[in-house]
């Protein structure tokens, strides 16, 4: 049975990365939440996916040259505030697992030292669209289970030889990119799959009929029966 990934933790039902979103994913039986790590300028991890906040707040700056103070001042979306990581880790912590998805250089090992913190390695695995950070955590904390996001065609017919450069656990490619040849190369070499962008149902069956193993989408509703 295909695993369902909360994106942001269930963004089309609530904010994204807010503590509702995250509730929202725990309530509707999502097997993970997937989310979004920056640092900021103080060096606390906190869940937002822009490198400026002007886009889902009403502030404006970079993430990464503001305080977490001042981080916490700024109005999310009807009312909510920007979480750090600890706040949703107390929320989802023996509920959901979580996906946690490396930003910006400086996470690692503060994300890394936040999970062995709260003894919650076994419920987390990492993803990055930069390899060289999952290298970071994974040598950092070889029992986390990391995937590398991609998604071009490009990266795609690499991803076999950068596994002899990161020790990588799953491969996580776009939706659109995945192929039942891919997903069998992949279990072949124990590696699992996880497609992200998955918001269709149609699309959701397509990709378990080719055997991929977790699908991330914002509305888990249309995989999940109440």
């Amino acid at each position: 049975m295909i695993n369902i990934v909360g994106h942001k933790g269930a963004a089309g039902y609530a904010p994204e990365n807010t503590l509702p979103s995250f509730q929202m994913a725990i309530a509707i039986g999502c097997d993970r939440a997937e989310l979004d790590v920056r640092s900021t300028k103080d060096g606390q991890i906190i869940v937002f996916h822009d490198d400026e906040v002007s886009r889902l707040t009403n502030g404006v700056g970079l993430v990464s040259e503001m305080t977490l103070s001042e981080i916490k001042k700024l109005d999310y979306e009807q009312g909510e505030k920007i979480p750090t990581l600890q706040e949703v880790i107390d929320v989802c912590k023996n509920k959901i697992d979580l996906q946690i998805e490396l930003k910006t250089n400086g996470t690692p090992e503060l994300v890394n030292n936040i999970v062995l913190k709260n003894d919650i390695q076994d419920q987390v695995v990492i993803t990055s669209f930069q390899d060289y950070l999952l290298k970071e955590i994974k040598q950092l904390n070889p029992n986390l289970k990391v995937g590398l996001l991609f998604k071009t065609d490009e990266v795609m017919s690499e991803i076999w030889n950068l596994m002899e450069s990161i020790p990588l656990d799953f491969f996580a490619p776009y939706s659109g990119l995945v192929t039942k040849e891919f997903v069998d190369k992949a279990h072949s070499f124990e590696k699992s799959v996880y497609a992200y962008q998955v918001n269709k149902k149609e699309l959701g069956d397509k990709l378990n009929e080719m055997g991929v193993d977790d699908i991330g989408t914002d509305f888990p509703k249309l995989f999940i029966k109440e």
